[in-house]
């Protein structure tokens, strides 16, 4: 059934609501999720929605992230794109149309430095 080069993706399709701890390395949000999501690399599809506490490498997002979310590397606000709460970033870019609510920190990607701005974009 599954391939072998999807080892370690979770995918959660329109209409899939999931609630609990996942980690995965690939994670593809189309769906619901309500909890933690530990991944290196997130996609949130503009009908993706997670409610929790995010830890990724890089998040791409298209749809809605509610909470606190931490990019460790890049995050990505596409004009679809909603982040509601604490949001952390190593590299921010935000398109025309996207949006930015609740406190924004900036992490330094090579350790644990933070400094703070609370803003709404």
């Amino acid at each position: 059934m599954a391939d072998s080069n999807q080892s370690g993706c979770l995918t959660v399709g329109e209409g899939v609501v999931l609630n609990g701890t996942f980690v995965a390395d690939v994670a593809s949000v189309s769906g619901s999720i309500e909890g933690e999501l530990t991944v290196r690399e997130l996609i949130v599809s503009s009908t993706g929605v997670i409610k929790g506490k995010i830890i990724a490498e890089i998040i791409d997002l298209r749809g809605e992230i509610h909470d606190t979310l931490t990019a460790k590397k890049s995050l990505f606000i596409r004009s679809t794109g909603k982040a509601l709460g604490s949001v952390q970033y190593a590299e921010i870019e935000i398109e025309k149309g996207g949006d930015l609510q609740g406190a924004m920190h900036k992490i330094d990607s090579d350790s644990s430095n933070v400094s703070s701005t609370n803003s709404v974009i």
